[in-house]
């Protein structure tokens, strides 16, 4: 009996001590991927805006800028655009308003704040790949003016 009571006590003791594993869920996941981004943006680099987006990524800018009409830009354009400085080179202070997730797919809503530009209030659609990486597939920017 005295045995039982000593391992009850030491194994009560051991669950006390334990540290629960912090574990990222995929709302963070995702945050964290879209803070990469905007910071990749903000710093023109090409090769790590060209991971974290989907191959089929694509910009679709309605009435952007007071045009009348919606403009769809592929990866390829976007990061052309990146690179030539005609786009990106802002930093922006990240606001989530709601991130929600259904299986592998996940919608964002936030805004990007900016000291030196518009503000844009945003949509970003996110999926994970053949390999469970989160990778952003669709962007949807409205600028505040």
């Amino acid at each position: 009996m005295r045995n039982l009571t000593l391992i009850t006590l030491l194994s009560t003791v051991s669950l006390m001590n334990c540290q629960p594993q912090s574990q990222t869920t995929p709302e963070k996941t995702i945050q964290q991927i879209i803070g990469l981004a905007e910071e990749a943006a903000a710093n023109r680099n090409i090769n790590l805006l060209s991971q974290l987006l989907h191959e089929d990524y694509r910009v679709v800018a309605n009435r952007f800028k007071g045009s009348k009409s919606a403009t769809i830009i592929s990866k390829d354009v976007y990061l052309s655009m990146m690179e030539s400085e005609k786009i990106g080179g802002t930093s922006y202070t990240i606001k989530f308003n709601d991130v929600k997730i259904t299986a592998h797919t996940a919608m964002v809503d936030l805004l990007f704040i900016s000291e030196e530009s518009s503000d844009m209030h945003k949509y970003l659609i996110l999926i994970q790949d053949e390999k469970d990486q989160w990778k952003i597939v669709s962007d949807i920017p409205i600028v505040m003016e």
